[in-house]
């Protein structure tokens, strides 16, 4: 399902082949806190998604948070990865056309775009509410 909705989103980013890099090349994506995992390339012009497996070429590791804010524009990639709060391994260049290119994103052009941005403002909220809870209940 995550694979279509993928799809759906950046078909004119596929069409017009601004996901090239990724053909031939596995991004991992990890998500710290909890159980999401997935390595993410392009075949045939389709975004694919499979279980992680070692042979990755950029692994991205982040809470969801902290993803949350980046596709919100919230906090832009940079303050991210030299915070550590975003961290990348592997393939450098590969890392930064991957940048580059959600740097170009403009999130009123794809598809679903009011829904994905009352989406992630809702759960970015709903999370500044409850984190000092959840952090005090740990204590």
């Amino acid at each position: 399902m995550l694979e279509q909705f993928l799809n759906k989103i950046f078909a004119t980013a596929i069409a017009e082949e601004e996901l090239d890099f990724l053909n031939d090349n596995v991004f991992q994506v990890r998500v710290d806190g909890i159980p999401m995992e997935f390595d993410l390339t392009l075949k045939n012009d389709k975004l694919k998604l499979s279980h992680v497996s070692d042979q990755w070429d950029l692994r991205i590791t982040g809470s969801a948070y902290d993803f949350m804010l980046l596709a919100a524009r919230r906090e832009d990639a940079d303050t991210l990865f030299f915070q550590r709060r975003i961290t990348t391994e592997g393939d450098t260049e590969l890392g930064l056309y991957l940048k580059n290119f959600l740097d170009s994103l403009d999130l009123s052009d794809l598809p679903f775009s009011k829904w994905l941005e009352q989406g992630l403002n809702g759960a970015i909220a709903m999370h500044d509410r409850f984190e000092p809870l959840g952090r005090a209940l740990q204590r």
